[in-house]
């Protein structure tokens, strides 16, 4: 099964976005300096004013490109490992039409059913008390919920 969060690509649509953005403010600035003129302004300082400001423009979008990109990867990987978390869950239930022991798929279904609110609890954001604060948080600390018999799934 291939990955579903894979190595970051350059962001190379995000750098040409915040360069377009900043020469459109600088152009804005530009015909706001030409009204300023009027006023007597002086050129250059005006110019060096719409250079900065253009920079400072596309540093801020750049950054927030950056941070949204983070958020984004962030919860790929947790939707990543609540698959995993609940795919190994319903993997035993997938045999039980194999077992005649109707107590022993009862409690085989209970098991999955436990484990899968254990994922839901503890790696999803904000949907227990118990859980943790962030997906990372979570992703670090996964301890195994804790099973009634020794016997693996």
């Amino acid at each position: 099964m291939r990955p579903l969060v894979s190595a970051r690509k350059p962001g190379y649509r995000k750098a040409i976005l915040s360069v377009a953005l900043a020469v459109v403010a600088f152009s804005f600035g530009v015909l706001i300096d030409r009204f300023g003129r009027s006023f007597g302004a002086s050129g250059w300082s005006l110019w060096l004013d719409d250079i900065a400001v253009g920079a400072l423009l596309g540093l801020v979008v750049h950054f927030y490109e950056r941070r949204r990109e983070r958020s984004l990867i962030e919860k790929l990987k947790v939707i990543e490992l609540m698959n995993h978390h609940v795919r190994n869950a319903l993997q035993p239930v997938m045999y039980l039409p194999y077992s005649q022991d109707r107590d022993q798929q009862l409690q085989t279904i209970n098991e999955a059913v436990s484990r899968i609110e254990w994922a839901l609890r503890e790696i999803l954001p904000g949907s227990g008390e118990e859980g943790s604060a962030t997906p990372a948080a979570a992703a670090h600390n996964l301890s195994r919920p804790e099973r009634t018999d020794s016997k693996t799934l």
